[in-house]
């Protein structure tokens, strides 16, 4: 009898854990499944092994300049070391639910004043984003996704705060934003 019941209840748990590993395989495959924003650009920044950010001038016109890209002058950069804020940067920007999907696209240039870039071995993943448009861009490899980065534009303009403290231009926005 001892052993019918030890079998029935070894039988229960690995029912129970195998329940609770396909539910909580259904529920990231439906996160992922929802996003608006690439899973290309997820993969990279969910498994990042570092991640620099970059303060940007999109509208210097000065030829002897570090560029990035298209984007603009830097003006600093500065690898983020806080496990905790880079976290929550990817957290923030693997949420589905920090995009909304919408019909209507923006017609205004992008001009981007903050850059992150995801390392993971030899990918690279640039988020850019456009404070005046709100405007948010997911790059790699010379292809990109434009995005709506409304729903996101005070944790951005956080993060960005505690990595250029100093910047005026970014202490002025987030004073706007309280």
């Amino acid at each position: 009898m001892k052993q019918l019941f030890c079998i029935l209840f070894i039988g229960g748990l690995l029912f129970c854990s195998n329940y609770a590993l396909c539910i909580k395989t259904l529920e990231n495959k439906t996160a992922s499944d929802t996003s608006i924003i690439s899973r290309e650009y997820l993969d990279i920044i969910e498994r990042t092994d570092s991640i620099v950010w970059y303060l940007l001038d999109p509208m210097s016109e000065d030829s002897t300049v570090i560029e990035m890209g298209m984007m603009g002058e830097i003006l600093l950069y500065k690898n983020d070391t806080l496990e905790e804020r880079c976290n929550a940067l990817k957290s923030i920007l693997a949420y589905p639910q920090s995009f909304a999907k919408c019909d209507l696209v923006k017609e205004s240039t992008f001009l981007p004043d903050v850059s992150v870039c995801f390392f993971l071995e030899k990918n690279i993943v640039t988020f850019s984003y456009s404070f005046y448009c709100d405007l948010c861009r997911f790059e790699r490899n010379g292809k990109y996704q434009d995005t709506d980065g409304e729903l996101i534009r005070k944790s951005i303009i956080q993060m960005a705060c505690e990595i250029f403290p100093k910047d005026r231009y970014l202490r002025n926005l987030k004073r706007k934003e309280k």
